[in-house]
């Protein structure tokens, strides 16, 4: 903007008076002009003095009458300055009123600080009612804050927006004005000076903070409102239409089925992959953007009097076509009409039926099979248990089976978890879905995840072209058993837990999550509570596994199940191998006695080795491996250990042996103490603690 002149703030052509006329003259020109000055020229016109009213009053008092000629009484001392002066040269000089002369040094104006101020005045109210008049148009909302934290203006738009009535809201605190609309927050400094967005009722609302600053301090701040609900709208449906456009051209491509879209001068739109699989590569080369061509080739010939047919009969035509490859399909015309009702498209659906026949042949014997594996693998046998403590497992089993928590199951290696889990799905709600088994130690780790999550087709070099479902999904609507989970790599853990929490996964690959309905029981043979304190397995995991625990005793800590359990496997074995073999009295000592660190698994492969490699239908002790035939009280043998045990586990379980071989032998508490050089007190808490008994006439345990 130029820089003010002092002709345009001046009093322009003023009149003037002659230093020959008198003060009633100069009065005369005060009431006709409502001055309270005066510039006197001379003969030629030059200024000479100037007459104010208060010099005029001045020299009435001291005498002069209305007669007396202005020379004797204008003041003569005067401060000239040129026209085109700039106005910030003068508007500080302590002088009421200057004379302005124009480049021909004659008279042009006045310049009083009065007739300033009131010029200043009126330019001010007409300044404000132009900025009014703007702000009021403007479709944006205007509110401008003091730096007292006032608001001094706000438009028509911004009381709209905000809903506010606009006379009420001046000269309330901002604050409080706006925090109904939740807009208080972008007065501070702390909001910046960039755009923000925020929602203001039923409005999406463009906010801009402009601080008003004034020797780099600030001292107020203006915020602009702009209704930006309605692009917001159409940004949606923007993006709604893309998202479509993309679903629909995703859709097109993935069915499985050909498909070509043809418009209505004959014209290809769209063909997806599966076209050119049904109809064969030299029957399937459609180019896009081109004609139909009736006499290009079988394949287009056909689908050129298919389109013709659609067109000219207004409904949907369905034929059969033979592929010079001896394929059947079934062409589907369907008419899709505009808003004039003319045929604007025609979609042609290509269904290979041979393929499907196949298909069909092939799910028929998948089903088949499937069936007979789920009958083999879901008819567990009963669980066999004459132990208190075994029985407290079924039952535990039995009352979880009912809802759908997670269990950990959790035993020495061979005691029966996988009976177990199969026994707790065979009576749950899921017993009807799929019970699948996975052993996360026996599955390489590279290979692991794969086998679990699935992977979309091209996921990893080696992946099959068509992609692969996991056992997660094979899983679904049944229950997933996770043996030896304490061997799962820690990165599978991650997603495991995630999958636990969501029931959601993401095939390797793959960007969309799929959503499954499983239950997941979990074992170990291993110690996973110290596994996480040695930070090799995950916290968050263990305790989303560990929602209902279930521990399996050893065998050597239920020696009631053990005979129970030998004599059905010796039957199974005798009626797998056409036997008849039956176990004697010694040699059933024998067994009961073992400490079967190999637990039941153990059990049922010595049933099955002396089923076949035992003499005779009666089996002796002598039928049994070695290790059995050695005197369990004969201390001059060294102990046989067959795996690495903590030495606290080790300890307990000599100590068990031994109190078990003491109390077999005396049959008396107190008796088999002194064997064993303990107080009948001390032998009586330790077999009260491993679940010892012993019957005679005087002690019971």
């Amino acid at each position: 903007m130029p820089p003010v002149q002092v002709k345009q703030v001046m009093l322009n052509n003023p009149e003037t008076l002659y230093y020959w006329q008198t003060l009633a003259d100069a009065v005369a020109v005060y009431q006709r002009q409502q001055v309270n000055c005066a510039p006197v020229l001379d003969a030629d016109g030059d200024v000479v003095g100037i007459i104010t009213v208060f010099r005029l009053l001045e020299a009435l008092q001291q005498g002069a009458t209305m007669a007396t000629p202005i020379e004797e009484v204008m003041d003569r001392k005067l401060v000239c300055i040129d026209e085109d002066t700039g106005f910030e040269q003068v508007a500080n000089l302590p002088i009421d009123r200057l004379i302005v002369l124009n480049k021909e040094r004659r008279l042009s104006g006045v310049l009083t600080r009065i007739g300033l101020i009131n010029k200043v005045h009126r330019a001010l109210e007409k300044a404000e009612r132009e900025l009014a008049a703007v702000l009021e148009a403007v479709p944006n909302g205007i509110i401008a804050v003091d730096r007292e934290g006032k608001i001094c203006h706000i438009n028509p738009a911004a009381a709209r927006l905000l809903d506010l009535p606009a006379a009420a809201a001046l000269e309330q605190p901002a604050a409080t004005v706006l925090a109904a609309s939740g807009l208080s927050q972008f007065l501070t400094k702390a909001a910046g000076d960039q755009f923000h967005k925020a929602r203001a009722g039923d409005r999406t609302l463009a906010i801009r903070r402009s601080p008003i600053t004034r020797d780099g301090r600030e001292q107020g701040v203006v915020l602009v409102l702009q209704d930006i609900s309605e692009l917001e709208a159409i940004s949606s449906e923007l993006k709604a239409v893309k998202s479509l456009n993309r679903q629909l051209k995703s859709v097109i491509e993935a069915c499985y089925d050909g498909m070509v879209i043809v418009d209505s001068q004959g014209i290809v739109l769209g063909v997806n992959e599966a076209f050119g699989r049904i109809m064969a590569p030299e029957e399937g080369r459609l180019v896009v953007g081109e004609k139909l061509r009736p006499g290009a080739g079988q394949a287009e010939e056909q689908l050129y009097q298919l389109w013709h047919l659609v067109r000219e009969s207004r409904k949907a035509v369905t034929v059969m076509y033979q592929t010079p490859a001896d394929r059947e399909a079934i062409l589907t015309g369907s008419p899709v009409f505009n808003e004039e009702g003319a045929v604007s498209q025609v979609v042609i659906n290509i269904r290979d039926m041979t393929e499907l026949r196949h298909l069909k042949e092939e799910a028929q014997r998948a089903a088949a099979e499937i069936r007979v594996l789920r009958a083999r693998q879901l008819a567990a046998p009963e669980v066999i248990r004459q132990s208190i403590s075994m029985q407290r497992v079924v039952d535990q089993a039995l009352r979880v089976a009912a809802v759908d928590s997670t269990v950990l199951i959790t035993g020495e290696s061979g005691v029966g978890k996988e009976v177990i889990a199969r026994l707790i799905h065979q009576h749950s709600p899921r017993c009807r879905g799929p019970f699948i088994e996975i052993n996360c130690g026996a599955i390489p780790e590279n290979l692991l995840e794969s086998e679990l999550f699935g992977y979309e087709k091209g996921a990893f070099t080696g992946a099959s072209k068509e992609g692969k479902i996991g056992l997660l999904e094979v899983a679904n609507n049944g229950t997933l058993f996770l043996d030896e989970i304490g061997d799962l790599p820690l990165g599978l853990q991650v997603k495991l837990l995630r999958f636990l929490q969501e029931q959601e996964i993401y095939r390797l690959g793959g960007r969309h999550a799929i959503k499954l309905n499983v239950r997941v029981l979990a074992a170990t043979n291993k110690d996973l509570a110290r596994m996480v304190r040695e930070k090799t397995f995950r916290e968050d995991l263990y305790y989303r596994l560990n929602v209902v625990p279930i521990r399996i005793p050893p065998l050597r800590e239920r020696r009631e199940d053990i005979l129970p359990l030998a004599r059905h496997f010796l039957e199974r074995f005798n009626h797998k191998y056409g036997t008849a073999k039956r176990l004697s009295f010694a040699a059933c000592k024998l067994l009961e006695a073992y400490s079967w660190p190999g637990n039941v698994r153990e059990l049922q492969n010595v049933m099955e080795r002396v089923v076949i490699m035992g003499e005779g239908d009666l089996i002796q002790p002598e039928h049994l491996p070695l290790e059995f035939q050695e005197e369990p009280g004969d201390t001059g043998k060294a102990l046989h250990l067959r795996q690495v045990l903590p030495l606290h586990e080790a300890r307990e379980q000599v100590e068990r042996q031994l109190i078990t071989l003491a109390l077999e032998q005396h049959g008396s508490l107190r008796r088999a103490a002194r064997a064993l050089g303990i107080s009948h007190s001390t032998l009586l808490r330790k077999a009260q603690a491993y679940g010892l008994m012993v019957q005679n006439r005087t002690d019971v345990v």
